[in-house]
């Protein structure tokens, strides 16, 4: 089988971000309207906002996935078909769905582009694969269950659907995402985007007649995480994954930082080109890895491809060992540019800047702060929510994003 060339299917959470994801590598994009998609809270796109993000998509000869994957109860139908209508002059590569009535909605609608079917639908076999694509399915999202054993075997079975699959991200404790821990503890309905999350809280053990009497867990002294799985990292099964013909990796987090999505986009399409290139991976593993620990995730697992014992975790909830502090508004002039700022940038701060990967060139530097411009007028201070004009001891790559990094406590 002539080896494949997969997708780097990377989340918006909204206009700012898919442009981001795109600069770093992305060479597909997955993201939703205001209504009818899993993730309510992750921003999303306006009428307006799609228009520019097609346009800019386009431009750049980047793939488009609309999401309509929230599931439909009764008195939704009416909406949705208002909602498809609003949208279907939009040129979408794909439109992704779990709900069958929703799939009859997109079949019946002017929206003239392939259908890509969710995660949450759990596809784990050939017979279903044949089932959907007989439904006009052009893209399987695979279970997150599934093993890379069952999924050369669906590939050998099934020639003509495509494969996506999830290589990075937060997982899940429920099956394939479908939770009503949600629903049941805060009246938010996870399967129609509004998943308020309640497996992250934090939990205490009270005995029954001891009201109040909150007893520690072993993990930690404050509370734990039983119900919190850790992220999902498969790194290091990329070349298996594209053995087997998988056409598209997709990394979760629509909700999470604008770093987050430059990061782990340019890691994973770093990581595709390299073996693409059959260039020697194993010298290059230790930069990924760094890379991806520098992003805020919990401690990474690749158990979903073993056992489901390690899923959860005893410790703290997340891993953050850097702060995202802005990027990059313009281009640089040599070693000013004018930043984004996400978090306070101060004089002779130390900033890291990390760059899009291009041609498995790493142009990433360490920059000291020497001043600060807002508004033209001088300042010690660059705050969030402003763009300043920020000059560098050195010179500034081009697409920066800057991180500093968080020095533990001695001892921590």
């Amino acid at each position: 089988m002539t080896r494949n060339n997969p997708e780097i299917l990377a989340p918006a959470g909204n206009l700012e971000k898919l442009k981001i994801a795109v600069l770093f590598g992305a060479n597909a994009v997955f993201f939703g309207g205001e209504m009818f998609n899993l993730r309510d809270k992750a921003g999303n796109f306006s009428l307006s906002d799609i228009e520019e993000a097609v346009a800019f998509c386009k431009r750049r000869n980047v793939k488009i996935t609309f999401l309509l994957n929230s599931f439909l109860h009764e008195n939704d139908i009416e909406d949705a078909e208002k909602f498809i209508k609003s949208i279907e002059h939009f040129k979408f590569d794909a439109v992704m769905i779990s709900d069958p009535g929703m799939l009859q909605l997109v079949k019946n609608s002017k929206l003239n582009c392939r259908i890509h079917l969710s995660t949450q639908m759990s596809t784990l076999n050939r017979l279903s694969i044949k089932f959907w694509k007989d439904l006009g399915i052009d893209r399987i999202v695979m279970a997150r269950e599934s093993s890379i054993d069952e999924i050369k075997s669906i590939r050998k079975h099934c020639d003509d659907c495509e494969l996506e699959v999830f290589v990075h991200g937060a997982l899940c404790v429920s099956y394939s995402g479908r939770c009503l821990l949600s629903r049941f503890m805060s009246g938010r309905d996870a399967n129609q985007g509004a998943c308020s999350q309640p497996c992250r809280w934090k939990y205490h053990l009270v005995e029954v007649k001891r009201d109040g009497n909150l007893l520690e867990f072993i993990e930690h002294s404050r509370s734990t995480e039983i119900l919190s799985s850790k992220d999902l990292c498969l790194l290091k099964r990329i070349p298996e994954l594209i053995d087997a013909g998988v056409n598209a990796f997709k990394l979760e987090g629509r909700m999470k930082s604008l770093y987050y999505v430059a990061n782990v986009t340019r890691i994973y399409r770093n990581i595709v080109d390299n073996y693409l290139a059959g260039n020697n991976l194993e010298d290059k593993f230790d930069f990924w890895e760094s890379e991806l620990d520098l992003i805020s995730h919990r401690p990474y697992t690749e158990d979903l491809f073993n056992e489901f014992d390690n899923l959860t975790f005893s410790g703290v909830p997340y891993i953050k060992k850097a702060m995202f502090m802005g990027y990059a508004d313009s281009a640089p002039q040599e070693n000013e540019v004018a930043i984004k700022v996400f978090n306070p940038i101060r004089i002779n701060d130390v900033l890291e800047a990390i760059a899009p990967i291009i041609d498995n060139r790493i142009n990433d530097t360490e920059l000291t702060v020497v001043k600060i411009f807002d508004a033209d007028s001088e300042d010690i201070l660059a705050r969030p929510g402003r763009t300043c004009k920020i000059i560098f001891d050195k010179n500034v790559p081009e697409n920066a994003v800057f991180r500093k990094r968080i020095v533990s406590p001695e001892g921590a």
